[in-house]
């Protein structure tokens, strides 16, 4: 059960003692005004429903395996350079994480706005370039590393842009035929 559901029963219920109950019960459990007020649907048959099925293509998978790749290197960096990073540039390069993984969590979804998010996380990574003069010290292993991950940005909001736009209108069409 999720979150906002569990605060929106006890939010609902009139029974007192229910409202701090519900956060102790197994999950699925609700207090019995609000079944019956508010209901909700859950499956009933879990060898028997719909499942979330995403189709992809090789380019599709090809290119969620580089931004797996790229996201393992990311992290790896952070990891094994946290004491040299320090305290506040760990905070920021976890939100430059967040953005990668949410982005590609977007992009890996088929949401159509995927690539807003993807050009968002290309910005906040230009601007911590720009901002801290490179990539959290990585200049001193490999010089050309700004460089290279600029362009790795830029072909990453490329490639959003096309899956959120051109691919989709071409299976559109050929599934048409």
């Amino acid at each position: 059960m999720h979150l906002w559901l569990l605060i929106k029963h006890a939010w609902r219920t009139k029974n007192l003692k229910d409202k701090f109950r519900i956060w102790l019960m197994p999950a699925g459990w609700r207090p019995a005004d609000v079944v019956d007020k508010y209901p909700v649907y859950k499956i009933e048959d879990v060898y028997r429903f719909d499942k979330y099925d995403t189709r992809t293509d090789g380019l599709f998978s090809t290119w969620t395996m580089i931004q797996f790749g790229m996201l393992i290197l990311m992290v790896s960096y952070l990891f094994g350079n946290i004491v040299k990073i320090g305290s506040p540039g760990i905070f920021v390069y976890g939100g430059f994480i967040f953005l990668f993984v949410y982005a590609m969590t977007e992009l890996m979804d088929r949401n159509p706005n995927a690539w807003i998010w993807e050009l968002t996380k290309a910005a906040f990574a230009i601007g911590i370039i720009h901002f801290f003069g490179g990539w959290f010290g990585v200049n001193e292993y490999v010089g050309w590393f700004n460089y290279a991950l600029i362009a790795y940005l830029l072909l990453s909001v490329s490639a959003a842009f096309y899956f959120s736009f051109f691919e989709q209108k071409i299976k559109l069409v050929l599934s048409r035929n």
